[in-house]
């Protein structure tokens, strides 16, 4: 009774080995891909700082909004799928704030292309 058992387990690994020797996936391609992925976001988000920074220094408030909001729309994007793994309340606080920053920040930034606020009141209430 064991050795058939072993030999049904024995042919289920070799079955499973056989299609990953199939598969045309390369697991050192798709590491380099993630690290690639990893070290663009991370440039870009320093990128994206530097330019938020400078904007909201030299008062260029929309320019400050949309950057503010690329980058929370981009922390969002990356929390939802780590909470959903780990189940972790910091990643879902992440989750909540990030969409509420990128939200606020956009509405605001449309407010102010279109019009329907000066940029020179968000001036006085950041105490310019």
């Amino acid at each position: 009774m064991n050795d058939s058992i072993e030999k049904g387990n024995n042919s289920r690994k070799e079955e499973i080995l056989a299609k990953s020797r199939e598969s045309k996936k390369d697991e050192g391609h798709e590491h380099a891909e993630f690290a690639g992925f990893s070290l663009g976001e991370r440039t870009g988000s320093v990128i994206g700082m530097a330019i938020g920074l400078f904007s909201f220094i030299t008062g260029q408030y929309t320019v400050f909004l949309a950057v503010f909001s690329i980058v929370f729309a981009a922390a969002f994007g990356q929390s939802i799928p780590v909470y959903r793994f780990t189940k972790r309340k910091y990643y879902l606080a992440w989750v909540i704030i990030s969409a509420i920053f990128a939200v606020v920040s956009f509405v605001v930034f449309i407010a102010i292309s279109l019009g329907w606020i000066e940029p020179s009141v968000l001036g006085r209430w950041w105490g310019r």
